[in-house]
């Protein structure tokens, strides 16, 4: 029987980000891997955040080579798939992540399985198929959501009625004003997706803190929509070549995605 590794899935909602917006926002912001990453897993987020993502695999794949243990050269693997979809590189991404369900059998933690399938599920959405991406997210989230997570899969999967109603539910579980980056994140990445920036720019606008990348995403996307492409394009780099707390975040990972699409 596969022991249980903890995986922060409450988050990759708007959750992206800075280590103070994650000690407040630790309920709602999922993280792509586990809750305490070694000094190999650090030592990639830092080759991230500083636009070295070809090191930060380099690290990880020593690691993975020099470990004789079948959870950490999962961990590694898993990671590597990570910096791939950080770095836009999305079919070397499901490759990597594929090969950890490939030897499903023998990772000893489900949860690492989970993660895999996460992973799949943002692949899948980002080249649009929101079908594929929500097969995927019923397997990383079986037994194992929060609202946050379902949240995450219906905005991404492009449930768009659905999403906002599971938002609904999530202020109403909450203290008022607990959770509302997240939330205000959400809506506008959903109104935005479903071709609507004139609902999408006042939610986010409600957001506490602006400066997030997702915000910022969202806020490019529409700009360049609008026909500002300077704009636009400005706000797009501020995301990819910006650094964050942890640049495995979930939602780190989206947002990079809707900045990739700006032109």
């Amino acid at each position: 029987m596969r022991k249980t590794l903890k995986i922060s899935f409450m988050y990759r909602g708007l959750t992206f980000f800075v280590a103070s917006t994650f000690a407040a926002a630790t309920a709602t912001a999922q993280r792509a891997g586990t809750t305490k990453r070694d000094s190999v897993g650090d030592a990639a987020a830092a080759f991230l955040n500083q636009g070295r993502p070809n090191e930060a695999r380099i690290a990880l794949l020593r690691a993975l080579r020099a470990s004789r243990s079948p959870e950490d050269i999962a961990v590694y693997r898993l990671e590597i798939a990570d910096t791939f979809l950080y770095d836009g590189k999305y079919g070397e991404a499901a490759r990597a992540y594929n090969e950890v369900l490939a030897h499903e059998d023998s990772t000893p933690v489900d949860s690492l399985i989970r993660w895999a399938h996460h992973g799949l599920a943002l692949v899948d959405a980002f080249n649009g198929r929101a079908d594929r991406a929500a097969s995927h997210y019923a397997d990383a989230l079986r037994g194992h959501s929060t609202l946050a997570d379902t949240i995450e899969m219906l905005v991404l999967t492009l449930q768009h009625d659905s999403a906002l109603k599971a938002m609904d539910r999530f202020v109403a579980s909450r203290q008022a004003g607990s959770g509302s980056q997240f939330v205000q994140g959400y809506r506008g990445l959903s109104w935005m997706s479903a071709g609507h920036c004139t609902e999408a720019l006042p939610e986010i606008a409600k957001a506490p803190q602006q400066n997030r990348p997702l915000l910022i995403a969202i806020r490019g996307r529409c700009a360049g929509k609008h026909g500002q492409r300077v704009d636009a394009l400005a706000m797009r780099d501020s995301v990819l070549k910006g650094s964050v707390a942890d640049p495995f975040a979930w939602t780190v990972l989206i947002a990079r995605d809707v900045a990739r699409k700006i032109e």
